[in-house]
Order: C-alpha cells, then sequence, then structure tokens
C-alpha cells in the first residue's frame, strides 16, 4: 500500500501568522502604490483634486477593509485545506487530495521541474505550468518525501516563494492598466492595449486550466473580461486617432516610449535573472550587478525628472536645466552601466548592455533637444 502523508496540525499556527504579516503587508502596499499612481496621472490630465481625494478616501476605506476581512476570510480556507491535505506517494506517480479542489495525479514521467524554497515548500512540476503539487515542509517526514522526489528529478533551490512572483505580477498589471486608463496618445494607447489585452486572456486561461484552484475560483475569473472592454474601447478610440496622424510622427512617438519605459521592465528583469542564478560568484559576476544597479539608477533619475516636468508645470527654462541635471547625473550612470556590462560575466549581461544602452540614448536626446 502506498504512504500517505498529512500536515502537521502544530504548524498550523505560524502558517496563519505568516499570512497576517507577510501577505497582507505586501497587498496593502501594492493598493497603496497604485492609489498614488492613479492620483498622480488623474491630476496630471487635469482631474480635480476634489474628485482624486474621493478616489483615494475610497481606496482607503477598501484597504482597511481588505485588512480586517481578508486575512480572517484567508485563515478559514487555510485550516480547511491543511486539514483535509493528503499526499500519497506510489511507486511511479504523486496523488494530491485537498478539499474543494479536484485531486491532481502526476506520473513520475511527468515531472519537468522541483523546486524547493528552504523552510517553505516543495513544487513538483509537471508537463504545464499548472500542473503543480506543492508538499509544504510542514509534512509529516518530509525528509524522506524530499529523498524519494531527489531521486526522480534534481532539485532546484529557490528564494522568491511563488505568492511573491504573484503579488509582483499583481501590481505591474494593475500598474498598466491604469497607466492605459489615463493615457490618450495612440503611440502609448496601442502597444499597452494589446499588452494588457494579452495579460488579461492568459490570466484568464491560466485560472481556468489550473487544478489547483477551486470550481468557485475558476468560475470568478471570468469578472476578468470586464476589465477587457478597457483595452479594446481605447484601442478602438486609438486607431481612429491614428487615421488622423502622419506615419512619421506616430512611430517616432512609439519608438520615444519604447526608449523611455523599456529599461525599467528589462531591469526588473535582469534583476530577478542575477539573483536567481546560484553559480560561485567572481568579480566578473559582480560586475553584471554593477552594472544593473548603476542602470537602476540612471532610469531613477530619468523617471523623476519625467514625473517633475510633467506633475510640476514648471516653465521652459526651468525646464531645461532640470533636464541638464539629469543627464549630467544619469548619462555616466548609463554609460559605466554598459562598461561593466562589457566587462562582465554571466546571467543578465546582455540584459544590462540593453538597460544602459537605451538610457544613455535617452540622455543624449535630451541633452541635444532639452
Amino acid at each position: 500500500m502506498a504512504p500517505h502523508y498529512r500536515l502537521s496540525a502544530s504548524a498550523l499556527p505560524a502558517e496563519e501568522k505568516r499570512i497576517r504579516s507577510s501577505y497582507m503587508p505586501t497587498l496593502v502596499l501594492v493598493l497603496v502604490l497604485s492609489t498614488v499612481v492613479f492620483v498622480g496621472l488623474g491630476i496630471s490630465k487635469g482631474a480635480t483634486p476634489k474628485l482624486m481625494m474621493r478616489f483615494g478616501l475610497v481606496m482607503a476605506a477598501y484597504t482597511l477593509y481588505l485588512l480586517v476581512w481578508y486575512p480572517r476570510r484567508m485563515g478559514r480556507r487555510l485550516s480547511k485545506y491543511w486539514e483535509t491535505y493528503d499526499l500519497e506517494v506510489g511507486e511511479r506517480y504523486l496523488l494530491r487530495r485537498q478539499a474543494d479542489i479536484p485531486d491532481l495525479r502526476l506520473q513520475f514521467d511527468e515531472v519537468q521541474a522541483v523546486e524547493h524554497v528552504h523552510g517553505r515548500y516543495l513544487r513538483v512540476i509537471g508537463k504545464t505550468k499548472g500542473c503543480v503539487i506543492a508538499i509544504p515542509e510542514s509534512i509529516d517526514h518530509f525528509e524522506q518525501v524530499l529523498a524519494t522526489i531527489s531521486s526522480i528529478h534534481p532539485v532546484r533551490v529557490r528564494k522568491i516563494e511563488q505568492w511573491q512572483k504573484n503579488r509582483a505580477f499583481m501590481a505591474a498589471g494593475l500598474l498598466l492598466f491604469i497607466i492605459l486608463l489615463w493615457s490618450t496618445s495612440p503611440a502609448v494607447v496601442i502597444p499597452l492595449s494589446l499588452v494588457m489585452a494579452w495579460v488579461i486572456v492568459r490570466v484568464v486561461s491560466w485560472i481556468r486550466r489550473n487544478p489547483n484552484l477551486s470550481a468557485k475560483q475558476k468560475q470568478i475569473a471570468w469578472i476578468y473580461w470586464v476589465f477587457f472592454l478597457l483595452p479594446a474601447v481605447k484601442l478602438l478610440a486609438a486607431v481612429a486617432v491614428l487615421e488622423r496622424l502622419d506615419a512619421p510622427v506616430l512611430a517616432g512617438h512609439i519608438l520615444g516610449n519604447t526608449l523611455i519605459f523599456s529599461p525599467c521592465v528589462v531591469l526588473i528583469v535582469g534583476w530577478v535573472r542575477w539573483w536567481r542564478n546560484r553559480t560561485p560568484r567572481n568579480w566578473r559576476n559582480y560586475a553584471i550587478a554593477w552594472g544593473l544597479a548603476t542602470a537602476s539608477i540612471s532610469a531613477a533619475c530619468l523617471y523623476g525628472v519625467l514625473s517633475y516636468v510633467q506633475l510640476g508645470n514648471i516653465g521652459r527654462s526651468n525646464e531645461h536645466r532640470l533636464a541638464m541635471a539629469g543627464v549630467y547625473a544619469g548619462c555616466p550612470l548609463a554609460i559605466f552601466s554598459v562598461a561593466a556590462a562589457i566587462a562582465g560575466n554571466g546571467r543578465s549581461r546582455v540584459i544590462a548592455l540593453l538597460a544602459g544602452t537605451s538610457l544613455a540614448v535617452v540622455w543624449g536626446i535630451a541633452f541635444f533637444y532639452a
């Protein structure tokens, strides 16, 4: 008979405490950040302070509601899942049973990857990313389970937990949605609408196919199609405006926005790739980190200048002085990041090179045309 493993009841209080100390602060941070961006963009686009204040009060009330309701809801769900979790380890398969979600069976020859976050859990990943069996370290005889799975497939050690990746994806999606909501230029609206529509379709598809979600959660996923209306409507409006614009002017706007905003996305990917690299460090690997750091500071200078120009309503002469100050601070940092990427070696080398080059080009354009 195949052995069965259950979760230890004594570990449940620690898990509930972790929800309150980790999940909730990051959720509140994402909501506060999105509210600040929404209000800032709204004021820059002509919204009245009174309207933005009302929106801020609504978001504050919603955040307070989440702080009271969400931990209780998560606690009830966690307790139910904890008590019903059952892992069966057969001769050639893993079988996970849990309340409200379908049983998930994974053959050993279907295992494509195994990830281990020390102190948290083990993730056994099948042929699709949604086909995942999570095995908390709180399970009985975890070392025995780990040894069995290690004999099936090599185990990769991770530091970033899955919920942290999901929270980062949630923050990026909210910011993208807010920027799209307030944007009016076709050069910004068209690419953002396409990206946002693709993200929504992927999220809905992932939720519907994920065997680790309950039927109720999959039904709620259809609400995301409501948000699909915004990029669709904005795209149609942008295409209508596009017919009245010159193609070279629009191409210039798209190229400029790509040069300005691509370093932000590229640097995030670069830092994640560098941090997840588990090979022994040497000076050339740390040179990549220095390149990413200087490029990040240069990008922060660039976005700071742009934000102040957009929100500060300063005069033309002051805009020129501010742009020159940004050039003298940001351009050397961008050039240094390019040099560090060339001298360095390892993961994220190309990313640091692309980010530094893009920022150097933007600062160069600002120097000649500001």
